[in-house]
């Protein structure tokens, strides 16, 4: 199969896929859409390299979270060269941040949900995003490189602290 007919194929079975993992990481819209483009540019750039050791769906997870983790980094170290540069900077309040943000139209509580999401630490938003994805635990645990017993824990656990967050955060959302 020619690179261009296998890369439109994997783009029409999980380009919604994908954009979800991206929605657990990148809360602009804007921001979210260059990721996403930038996630289709490394599989296609990657494409080739696919050793069918995992499933196509798993490597395709794997490099969804790679690229959502890298812009996440870069964005921190922007952020601190910033504000080292500008001291004296103001930068605004979540609150101002939240009512500033131009979300998709979506559902209150799945927005209230990805707002939960996004305030997990980033190892946890890639469990989630994958379980939201109806991936397996053997999948999820080849993604994340642990066992699939510690993914079914971890999974767990982390709903039992997204119901936290929701309780807790759900006065913003009204």
């Amino acid at each position: 199969m020619h690179k261009e007919t296998q890369f439109k194929t994997l783009l029409e079975a999980n380009q919604d896929r994908i954009y979800r993992v991206c929605c657990c990481y990148i809360r602009d819209e804007n921001e979210r859409q260059d990721v996403f483009q930038d996630v289709l540019l490394q599989i296609w750039k990657s494409l080739e390299t696919f050793a069918d050791r995992s499933a196509i769906s798993t490597w395709i997870y794997r490099v969804t979270v790679n690229v959502c983790l890298g812009h996440l980094r870069m964005a921190q170290r922007r952020n601190r060269l910033f504000a080292r540069e500008t001291p004296s900077a103001s930068f605004p309040s979540r609150a101002e941040m939240l009512a500033s943000d131009n979300p998709p139209p979506m559902d209150k509580d799945l927005r209230h949900l990805y707002e939960c999401i996004q305030r997990l630490p980033d190892l946890d938003k890639t469990l989630v995003s994958l379980f939201l994805e109806d991936a397996t635990s053997q999948e999820i645990a080849e993604v994340m490189g642990i066992s699939e017993i510690n993914a079914r824990v971890r999974l767990h656990r982390i709903k039992k602290s997204l119901k936290q967050l929701w309780e807790k955060t759900d006065h913003e959302f009204e």
